[in-house]
């Protein structure tokens, strides 16, 4: 949490900083704006009071004087009805050039109009007579427009009106920084609330960063739950895949350990051998379904004789089936093929038919060709309401799951099925019976 506070309380303090600024910068303005409209409506007006008098100077009617002086002067006693209505007789002066109450500075300046900044009187001079002469007319800086009495009351009607612009941008500026920071503290409850497994974050539909950001969550969730998932499986499918050749290397060793005889210790080696064998494929097998899917290398490929891996794995457990006295029937294509991640085939061929074995009652089918794969037994009547087989069918299904494969189960009465579709099927293949020694082709 920042030392700034929460961010609805920085919104609301950026919101008030902006209409404070926003308020000084509309004063001024409208100051500026005042002070400039003041000055260019003087202008405006002594501009046509300075026409309006040339027009009676140079165009004087019946009876009027003939000096230039007592033209001028009776401008103010008696003005033209065409000039525009001034507020007072005294708010124009009129000078020529032989007027003797002339200011001295006014003879410094030329035609236009001029503003003088240390008292504010305003000069219009323009030349008269066809510039024989020249005509001045004075405005005192207390003159037209003469706001200075009116400047209190417009600054107070200012801060007024920016008080006023504050208050209602703070309020505006709560209501905005709430409604803008909600979806925030929504998400931000809902992952502080969150606990495991995926989730789509409100938000997420949004088009906006906060939608953006309620979608990476989401993301980041999946890919840690993802995460959890594949390590919780690596742990339970490490200890069920290892936990036999393990017992295997381990009886094997007690063998070695015990008996002297050739035979016998080179039984328990090729037995050692073929567990450390397996440990080094089910390690590189579960550490392939350990790997996420961007992780994965799909350029590293095992290709797994079915056939072979089948009569090498029903060879292994030919002791067992004798035991239980099971009959088995192959059907398997000599040119079935499985091409996946190395250790992949084997584990996957491995745990459908150990547990087809495992629970089995009194015989196994299996059928292979170069598309799917496919093992039925039936099942003992105490097995019959089980609901699980152990984890083996879970690794069955990561595998497929992880290679694009269609895996499917079921039972139906006594009997339990699993396919395999690991490639599209091509035309029907030959088929041939694997040998097992002490069976027959056919039937075990």
């Amino acid at each position: 949490m920042s030392n700034d506070g929460t961010f609805q309380q920085r919104l609301r303090r950026a919101f008030l900083r902006f209409a404070a600024a926003t308020t000084l910068l509309y004063g001024s303005l409208v100051f500026l704006v005042s002070l400039g409209t003041e000055e260019f409506l003087l202008r405006r007006y002594l501009s046509a009071v300075v026409k309006g008098a040339v027009a009676q100077i140079e165009h004087p009617g019946e009876g009027a004087a003939t000096s230039m002086l007592e033209r001028v002067r009776a401008l103010a006693a008696n003005p033209h009805r065409s000039a525009p209505p001034a507020p007072g007789v005294d708010v124009v002066r009129f000078y020529v050039r032989a007027s003797p109450d002339l200011p001295a500075w006014a003879r410094s300046y030329g035609p236009g109009t001029h503003r003088r900044f240390d008292d504010g009187t305003m000069l219009r001079v323009a030349p008269i007579m066809g510039g024989s002469d020249t005509l001045y007319a004075v405005v005192d800086g207390d003159g037209v427009l003469d706001t200075d009495d009116l400047g209190p009351y417009v600054l107070l009607a200012l801060l007024l009106i920016g008080a006023a612009v504050t208050g209602l941008s703070a309020a505006i500026g709560a209501v905005l920084a709430r409604q803008l920071a909600l979806p925030l503290v929504t998400l931000t409850r809902e992952v502080n609330a969150h606990g495991e497994g995926p989730l789509e974050f409100s938000g997420a539909q949004r088009s906006d960063e906060v939608g953006a950001l309620s979608r990476g969550f989401t993301a980041l969730v999946g890919r840690l739950s993802d995460f959890l998932q594949r390590e919780r499986e690596f742990t339970r499918f490490a200890s069920h895949e290892l936990r036999t050749p393990v017992a295997v290397f381990k009886s094997s060793l007690a063998v070695l350990r015990a008996s002297g005889e050739p035979t016998v210790r080179e039984r328990a080696l090729a037995r050692m051998a073929q567990s450390a064998t397996d440990m080094e494929a089910l390690v590189a097998a579960l550490l392939a379904l350990g790997r996420s899917p961007e992780e994965a290398d799909h350029r590293d490929i095992e290709e797994t004789n079915v056939a072979a891996a089948i009569d090498d794995l029903l060879e292994r457990l030919a002791p067992l089936v004798r035991q239980k006295q099971l009959r088995i029937a192959l059907r398997v294509d000599a040119h079935a093929r499985m091409f996946a991640a190395p250790g992949l085939g084997p584990v996957l061929i491995d745990n459908l038919l150990r547990n087809a074995v495992a629970y089995a009652d009194t015989w196994i089918q299996v059928r292979a060709d170069v598309g799917r794969l496919e093992i039925e037994n039936d099942v003992r009547e105490q097995q019959r309401s089980a609901t699980s087989t152990g984890y083996g069918l879970q690794i069955v299904s990561r595998i497929c799951r992880r290679q694009g494969w269609e895996f499917a189960c079921e039972r139906r009465g006594g009997r339990y099925a699993a396919r395999v579709v690991f490639r599209a099927a091509s035309a029907p293949a030959e088929t041939e019976a694997l040998d097992v020694p002490g069976s027959s082709p056919r039937a075990r």
